[in-house]
């Protein structure tokens, strides 16, 4: 879906044009209709974050790959998609080393093909919107999965699961 040239906000470092911010915010703040509870709905962020990946800085490569250790941790390490937040602070907690240089920019992939925001707002009942939401951020991870997924596996091991009983 082309979006129309708009001068406005957009995030300081997610690569996303006013218009598609536009979007996405209003998706995440009740400006659109509503998307019935679903377990991808709290991960609309991370695929947001990742597919919007912006171009390499600290707080870009530090903002991808933690939104990338979520997908990964659902969707390869079955966490419950209710654990998104902590897998976040888990991946950016002290661990007595500085948290700049923990990540490593990745490449992201083309989204050529992938669903993105525009497909759930276009969606039209709650319902549906659920299931294209689902289908989102697994489509998200799965473009990513192709060349990173052993990286992000990784960093995972290193960042998200030591000290877990």
């Amino acid at each position: 879906m082309d979006l129309p040239k708009l001068d406005g906000p957009t995030h300081r470092y997610i690569g996303a044009s006013p218009a598609c911010w536009a979007m996405y915010s209003n998706l995440l703040n009740a400006g659109e209709q509503p998307i019935l509870p679903t377990p991808a709905r709290g991960m609309i962020v991370d695929a947001y974050a990742a597919q919007q990946a912006g171009v390499p800085s600290d707080q870009a490569v530090q903002s991808v790959a933690v939104h990338l250790l979520v997908l990964h941790g659902v969707f390869v390490r079955e966490a419950e998609p209710a654990r998104a937040l902590w897998i976040r602070r888990r991946a950016l907690r002290e661990t007595g080393a500085s948290r700049r240089g923990r990540f490593r920019w990745l490449a992201p992939p083309s989204f050529e093909g992938c669903l993105n925001v525009s497909h759930i707002v276009r969606t039209p009942d709650p319902e549906a919107r659920a299931d294209r939401a689902q289908d989102y951020v697994e489509q998200v991870w799965s473009f990513w999965a192709v060349d990173h997924a052993r990286t992000i596996s990784d960093l995972y091991d290193a960042f998200v699961v030591p000290d877990i009983l």
